[in-house]
């Protein structure tokens, strides 16, 4: 993987399936087999996280001598990087997943009035959230699209704290696919109207009506 060779903090990493904890890439500098542990730890993780009731974990931190394991799942594998022990996995995640988004996206043509949709989602999202509640009204999100995705699931995500289409939707489907990202438009304003009232809602349902323009 180019883009975790070119981060500086990592000294090794490990990509392995999420489903059967095979190793799909290893690259070791050190004495510790990164491979093996990622693959352990990530599956003992589970087992731990499903036991225990725990919801889902983000990333697990393990440190050894001078160095720090952090292992978290990315898509359908888990990734182990290896860095220094003072090093906060927090940012070193970010990074991670900033670079892998950047090296994997791919280009995606979307119809006008796909993309205005999607704009005014991300716009929403920006406004309700503010400084301090964005993570919240993206999960918000989330729960919309699990929802009310329907067809669009597979097509769309998280990317860079937006929602992004990952490939080019088929032409076919464009109107349903509108149809699709109002009713996310409709649950996230009703979600505000539920915790802000309606008048603070309308207000930023306005102001992205402006920053539409």
């Amino acid at each position: 993987m180019e883009a975790l060779d070119k981060i500086e903090d990592i000294i090794s990493y490990a990509l392995v399936n999420a489903e059967d904890g095979s190793i799909f890439q290893e690259k070791s500098t050190g004495h510790a087999p990164i491979g093996d542990l990622t693959a352990f730890f990530s599956s003992a993780g589970e087992v731990i996280r499903d036991s225990l009731f725990m919801g889902n974990i983000k990333c697990l931190s393990l440190c050894y001598g001078n160095n720090r394991l952090v292992i978290f799942p990315h898509e359908s594998k888990y990734i182990g990087v290896e860095i220094a022990r003072g090093k906060k996995p927090v940012e070193i995640i970010e990074k991670v997943i900033s670079s892998l988004t950047i090296e994997e996206a791919p280009k995606i043509e979307l119809p006008r009035s796909i993309s205005s949709k999607v704009k005014q989602i991300n716009l929403l999202v920006d406004e309700f959230g503010g400084a301090d509640k964005k993570t919240h009204w993206l999960e918000l999100l989330k729960q919309g699209l699990d929802v009310l995705g329907g067809d669009i699931l597979p097509y769309v995500g998280i990317i860079n704290e937006e929602l992004a289409f990952r490939e080019t939707p088929p032409s076919e489907k464009e109107d349903d696919f509108v149809q699709g990202l109002r009713s996310i438009i409709d649950f996230l304003v009703k979600k505000a109207v539920e915790e802000m009232g309606s008048s603070q809602a309308r207000a930023k349902v306005q102001a992205v009506i402006e920053r539409m323009k």
